[in-house]
């Protein structure tokens, strides 16, 4: 078998594949095999039929088809063994025209694992982000706290303001309003933004027993009664609503525990945007071509996440994409860029960790096997059954060793590089920097 290679781009590859006429005769003689075994004919039980009646009956074009079924997937797996290629996606395969006692030719167009160069990314640094808490933003979360017990009181004949709730009565629908349903009762907010912003606006100054008519921008008219208006009523700031609200004893307390919790998310969001900065940099450094049929696929991963999603919350991907006034085509290419930047996030902490020679530990395996266990709610035995089935548990392994990896760039972007080297773990003769 003649295999010759040539590179289109990077991360992309033809292969032109050459069988000899005796492979192809071969290929000729198992698809006739096969063909009798499937193929009746009068007076004969299957498979038992004459070679030269078979050929007669089915036709040249169908045995040819039939070989080359059964040549080209083990020729090009050869091929790609023999050219040491990494295919990520099927190939693209032309056959030529195939003729008895010629070779069989046909080209295969694959896209490969994309080649990873990350660049100087042990001279990265960055400054840690503050996670400074303010008065002001324990006064906020205070405010905050007294709005989520806050109770609407009714205002009688009084006009609605920006930020009063109005209860109203849907009497008539003129057009396509898919939101609404003549005889039920919404609850809107002024000036919430939950609800379309003709209808909000209509709201403002009106006053119970007021009806109404709101052409939205789709053209429907919703025709309403206003049943009533409600204000919000916030509790008072005592040792009373402390209890309520937070389970402590006084105003002091609550002060000080909502900084303690503004301080761990302040903590954690600043932990994320350190993350982020130090990837950034390796990424800016980097450089990897994505295949198109790599982040067609992605794509498609965030595609059925996002579906995942919606169906927890009982929401299709249909009615979704109608809330939305998207096409698919139209949120695919949205996620496009989320999808490339996953991707080349994923390759380069690869690259990094190969570099590095980091991998998890069977003990960490086992803790994190068990991790899942535990979020699953499900026997641990039976989990490392699943997780050994169909690939998991390496890619379970792929995820804790690009978490190291991220370890062991952050410890060295942010001015610990002796911490970044003994998170690593490396043994004598890892890789200390790009090859």
């Amino acid at each position: 078998m003649k295999v010759e290679v040539r590179k289109e781009a990077p991360s992309r590859a033809v292969l032109e594949v050459e069988l000899p006429p005796e492979t192809v005769s071969q290929g000729m003689e198992r698809a006739l095999e096969q063909l009798n075994r499937r193929v009746e004919i009068r007076g004969f039980r299957r498979g038992k039929a004459p070679k030269t009646l078979l050929e007669r009956y089915v036709g040249k074009d169908a045995i040819y088809e039939e070989a080359v079924k059964l040549l080209v997937p083990d020729a090009y797996s050869q091929a790609i063994q023999q050219s040491g290629m990494h295919p990520i996606a099927q190939p693209e395969i032309q056959v030529q025209a195939v003729e008895e006692g010629k070779p069989l030719r046909f080209v295969a167009t694959v896209d490969l694992v994309p080649d990873v160069r990350l660049g100087d990314y042990r001279a990265i640094r960055a400054e840690r982000t503050p996670a400074a808490v303010t008065d002001a933003d324990i006064d906020a979360a205070i405010e905050d706290l007294r709005a989520r017990h806050a109770q609407l009181e009714t205002l009688g004949d009084q006009p609605a303001a920006s930020g009063d709730y109005v209860l109203v009565r849907v009497t008539e629908i003129s057009g396509a309003a898919d939101r609404f349903v003549p005889g039920k009762e919404y609850l809107v907010e002024v000036g919430g933004g939950t609800y379309p912003p003709e209808l909000e606006t209509g709201l403002l100054q009106a006053a119970s027993g007021r009806r109404g008519t709101a052409t939205l921008a789709s053209g429907a008219a919703v025709t309403y009664e206003v049943v009533d208006v409600k204000r919000r009523r916030l509790p008072d700031l005592t040792n009373e609503f402390a209890r309520t609200a937070a389970g402590v004893e006084t105003v002091p307390v609550l002060r000080e525990t909502l900084r303690e919790r503004a301080h761990r998310e302040a903590q954690q969001r600043a932990e994320q945007e350190d993350e982020q900065k130090a990837v950034d940099a390796l990424l800016q450094r980097a450089t990897i071509e994505l295949p198109t049929s790599l982040v067609d696929h992605e794509v498609h991963h965030l595609i059925a996440d996002l579906a995942e999603s919606l169906g927890r919350r009982g929401i299709t991907m249909e009615r979704y994409l109608q809330v939305q006034e998207k096409t698919e085509e139209q949120l695919r290419a949205e996620l496009r860029p989320a999808a490339e930047k996953r991707l080349r996030t994923q390759l380069a902490l690869d690259e990094l960790a190969r570099l590095e020679d980091l991998q998890p530990t069977q003990e960490e395996m086992d803790r994190e096997v068990e991790n899942v266990a535990r979020g699953l709610q499900q026997e641990l035995a039976r989990v490392r059954e699943w997780l050994a089935q169909n690939g998991r548990l390496d890619m379970l392994r792929a995820t804790l060793r690009r978490r190291k990896a991220l370890t062991f760039l952050i410890q060295s972007a942010y001015g610990d590089p002796a911490a970044a080297t003994a998170a690593g773990a490396r043994e004598p003769g890892g890789k200390g920097g790009q090859e």
